[in-house]
């Protein structure tokens, strides 16, 4: 529970100056924010639709970040020289935005909930600091399930791909942009959310750098936007995708998810706390994670197309885990690459006799236990006393009840995470800080030294 600072954005004249500026602030928000915040939320005449609202994110300078709010606060002349926009900035600090696991649109719902996200006009002349509590889980599945019904799985992946690659990504022909561009970053692991600036309902402009943005059926707007170096343009309303752009191993990791229905899979693998993992790792990664996928076998929730839900095994009418809409194709062989081996099949034989075979990877009670492990590991190798003394009593525990089969992958996280401090340890003479480095080494040798 932390309080977070907020400042409006909006026309006013006042004694130093007139026009679009700061006019509240709580007591908090620092000046290198202020005069960021002018650079990022919008003038007169900002918005795609008059009558709708803009969810806003971007970083600070103060290693914050802005979520914001802008809408409509009334017309100027009449509505004969513009409409006048008002934008409600929520100014969040790292550690109260991870509990959303770095998703802005959580911490938005929770806002808009909570009244601590709207638009005030007037604005008061002083702001309090405001009191969020809650948090979010990595995945939010049931947004995932509509998405791959509508635009589907292969559009999903190319939005993944093309948002990845884009400097500045506009999307046309959006339906729901805030579904979209949400669905996106549920599609990507925590670490790598903050990576993506956005505004939903602002009309494009240079001078606001957002990563990505929303276009409006102008195609004067469109023509206009796509002269502009470095910006993307994508339209998911076509009805054959873009089939020749190259998905990368993560993209394909999402369109085969969403295919196949195995969003407890991505929501186990969200869950993970993946050290210093950025958009640049993304590509292994998912090679990765789709061989583990095509071992695990099986699907766990899909969607019915007619009904537009997820569908589980009591729901489908075929009483089976995936529609037959959806279920791949039997027929079809796997590609070379993710066929499974004699290797991967003696692997499968014997977990089933693992203490994991009996626990679900992805239950909400499994995930708690393994994000608590990774949050003392995380704080044992940085030198928490007590977390060290914690540690040593949780980890023979979790062990013996989710099993090696489950902790693996964990155990290969924390691996790297003390390699890339082991190196940090070392300056440019060669000298190397032994301490933390001695840190590291004692919960490696906890960690792995049960390990056969």
């Amino acid at each position: 529970m932390r309080f977070v600072e907020h400042a409006i954005f909006a026309s006013a004249e006042q004694d130093r100056a007139a026009g679009y500026q700061v006019v509240a602030r709580s007591p908090g928000v620092c000046e290198a924010d202020v005069r960021e915040l002018a650079l990022w939320s919008p003038t007169h005449d900002s918005m795609l639709d008059p009558d709708a609202e803009s969810f806003n994110f971007h970083p600070l300078p103060s290693g914050a970040y802005c979520i914001s709010l802008t809408a409509a606060a009334g017309w100027d002349c009449g509505g004969q020289v513009g409409q006048r926009v008002a934008t409600h900035c929520l100014i969040v600090p790292p550690e109260v935005l991870a509990r959303f696991a770095n998703n802005p649109f959580a911490l938005m719902r929770t806002a808009l909930e909570s009244g601590a996200l709207e638009v005030l006009t007037p604005p008061p002349s002083v702001l309090e600091p405001l009191l969020l509590v809650g948090s979010a889980a990595a995945l939010d599945s049931a947004l995932l399930a509509e998405l791959a019904v509508d635009p589907g799985p292969r559009p999903m992946a190319v939005l993944v791909q093309a948002a990845r690659d884009a400097v500045c990504l506009a999307l046309a022909g959006a339906h729901s942009p805030v579904q979209q561009i949400a669905g996106l970053l549920n599609c990507l692991p925590p670490q790598c959310r903050l990576e993506f600036s956005f505004a939903t309902g602002l009309k494009f402009s240079p001078r606001r750098p957002y990563r990505l943005v929303a276009l409006s059926g102008d195609p004067a707007e469109r023509l206009w936007a796509a002269n502009h170096t470095n910006v993307s343009i994508l339209d998911l309303s076509d009805n054959d995708p873009p089939r020749s752009m190259s998905l990368d191993g993560w993209a394909r990791l999402i369109e085969r998810i969403l295919s196949t229905g195995r969003l407890s899979f991505l929501a186990a693998q969200l869950s993970k706390r993946r050290f210093e993992l950025t958009s640049d790792d993304l590509p292994a990664l998912g090679l990765q994670l789709l061989e583990d996928l095509e071992v695990a076998g099986g699907a766990d929730i899909s969607v019915c197309p007619e009904a537009g839900k997820e569908a589980d095994k009591n729901a489908c009418p075929t009483g089976e885990n995936v529609c037959p809409t959806l279920a791949p194709p039997r027929a079809h062989a796997a590609h070379r690459q993710f066929e499974k081996s004699a290797k991967a099949a003696a692997t499968a034989e014997r977990r089933a006799s693992a203490p994991s075979a009996c626990l679900d990877a992805g239950s909400p009670e499994v995930l708690d236990k393994l994000e608590t492990l990774d949050d003392l590991v995380y704080e044992a190798i940085n030198g928490r006393t007590i977390a060290i003394e914690r540690l040593h009593i949780l980890w023979p525990k979790l062990l013996a009840e989710l099993g090696e089969d489950l902790l693996v992958e964990s155990r290969e996280q924390y691996l790297r995470f003390a390699l890339s401090i082991w190196e940090k340890c070392t300056d440019s003479n060669g000298v190397r800080n032994p301490v933390r480095a001695v840190q590291a080494l004692d919960v490696l040798c906890l960690l792995f030294g049960d390990a056969t």
